[in-house]
C-alpha cells in the first residue's frame, strides 16, 4: 500500500553495524502512526486533542526475518485504528503518510499511502496484512 523510506539516524545505525564498529540492537515496541502531510517536510501526526480523540498509535509487526520479497518487509497483521470521534477541530481529517517508531519514540521508517485517506467520524480504518512495507532498494 506504501512506499518508504529509512530516516538519516536509521541508515547511519544499520551501516555502522554491518561495515564499521557500532552495533544495532533490534528495536522494540513497534508502534504505526498516522500524519496528515509528510512527517520530514514537518507534516504533523494526527492529534488525539485536535483531530480525533479515539486516535493512538497502533502495535505493528512485520514478517518474519527471511520472509522477504522484493527486499520488503510487510505487516504481519491487521491494523486498526478506533472510530473516529472528533477532538476540538471537530471536523474530518484526512491522512497523507505513517511513521514506524520504537518504543522510544524514535522514527524508524516513513511511508506515503497511495492515496488520501479521509477520515471522517464514526468510521473505523483497518489496514490489512501487507499493507504496509519498509522496503530497502538496490542502485548496483
Amino acid at each position: 500500500m506504501a512506499v518508504s523510506g529509512f530516516p538519516d539516524a536509521a541508515i547511519t545505525a544499520v551501516l555502522n553495524h554491518m561495515f564499521a564498529t557500532g552495533t544495532y540492537a533490534k528495536p522494540t515496541g513497534l508502534k504505526l502512526h498516522l500524519y496528515k502531510a509528510e512527517p520530514n517536510g514537518g507534516g504533523s501526526e494526527v492529534s488525539a486533542v485536535v483531530d480525533d480523540t479515539a486516535y493512538a498509535a497502533q502495535n505493528i509487526a512485520f514478517a518474519d526475518e527471511g520472509g522477504t520479497v522484493n527486499n520488503r518487509v510487510y505487516n504481519s497483521g491487521v491494523l486498526t485504528f478506533p472510530a473516529v470521534v472528533y477532538g476540538s477541530g471537530a471536523a474530518a481529517y484526512n491522512v497523507t503518510h505513517w511513521v514506524v517508531k520504537d518504543g522510544s519514540g524514535v522514527q524508524l521508517a516513513t511511508g506515503a499511502f497511495p492515496t488520501t485517506i479521509s477520515r471522517v467520524v464514526g468510521e473505523p480504518l483497518a489496514l490489512n496484512v501487507g499493507a504496509i512495507y519498509v522496503e530497502i532498494t538496490r542502485t548496483i
